[in-house]
């Protein structure tokens, strides 16, 4: 995984949740997959349509590394969290990503992760 690639994407990420508002809860970018917990917030803004913009920004972002369109699947797999599903538990199953595949042994020494917003109580 390009080190200078995967800054720009994750900086790309905190540029699009200042620039609209949606809350990132956790994310994990890894070599071959990115995992979010993100909520619209009020920003107004569908999860599909953050999606497809930061997906856009970040593909423009991936031509410059020689990328381009191999970055992202055209679809992306989500998840609607349900009322018993404890919030806690899904940021560190997606924190915990890179310890799974053994690139840390702490999911802190793992620069492609992180908060970015407070899990809701």
């Amino acid at each position: 995984m390009d080190e200078a690639l995967s800054d720009e994407i994750v900086n790309c990420l905190k540029d699009e949740r200042n620039r609209t508002g949606v809350k990132i809860f956790a994310f994990c970018l890894m070599p071959d997959h990115f995992h979010m917990l993100i909520s619209p917030g009020d920003s107004g803004l569908s999860i599909s349509r953050f999606v497809g913009g930061f997906k856009s920004k970040s593909t423009r972002i991936g031509w410059k590394y020689g990328v381009g369109e191999r970055m992202w699947q055209g679809r992306f797999h989500d998840h609607v969290v349900r009322p018993d599903e404890p919030l806690n538990d899904i940021c560190a199953y997606i924190l915990n990503n890179p310890v799974r595949k053994d690139l840390v042994k702490n999911w802190e020494d793992y620069r492609f992760c992180g908060f970015l917003d407070p899990i809701p109580k």
